[in-house]
């Protein structure tokens, strides 16, 4: 009972490039936000990117906010390298992040930011599927990536080499 109070005090105090994230229902499938460098157009500092198991594939994305309207918004983007087929013209989707009550968090995540305890990308199985043409294509469900874990203290960490998009 104590290590499950423990836990669930490390998570949520967890810190967003720490969060580990798992589909619902799909355990295979994970979700996590790098670090990245920030510029004046993509100021988050993140990248949020998703890893399909059974493929080995990654899809990376860039969050941002879609300005007065105040949807937050991930831009799909390319890590160098990556055998995933993007289209030419740059496609988002919008993103919701909640607290365990499932209250949408206001504004788009930062890094040194808190973790949100769900993540929802709704448009992630269609491009999933459609961003590649073999016979393993990722088949993934609409559903909730739930936090599952709160690590990488001390360890060294994984940096993508993404081309960021020019903003319209």
């Amino acid at each position: 009972m104590i290590h499950a109070l423990l836990l669930a005090a490390s998570i949520s105090t967890c810190v967003i490039e720490n969060a580990r994230y798992e589909l619902r229902g799909a355990p295979g499938v994970t979700a996590s936000f790098e670090p990245v460098r920030s510029t004046v157009d993509w100021p988050a500092g993140l990248a949020l990117r998703v890893s399909v198991a059974k493929s080995g594939r990654s899809y990376w994305f860039l969050p941002w906010q879609g300005g007065t309207d105040g949807r937050t918004n991930l831009a799909w983007v390319r890590e160098a390298g990556s055998p995933i087929q993007i289209q030419s013209v740059r496609r988002d989707m919008e993103f919701f992040a909640t607290d365990a009550a499932y209250n949408l968090s206001p504004g788009t995540p930062r890094a040194g930011g808190p973790a949100p305890t769900h993540l929802l990308l709704p448009d992630l199985p269609d491009l999933a599927w459609h961003s590649t043409t073999d016979s393993n294509r990722d088949g993934l469900p609409r559903a909730f990536f739930d936090l599952r874990g709160c690590s990488g203290h001390g360890k060294a960490r994984y940096v993508p080499r993404i081309d960021f998009p020019p903003v319209p």
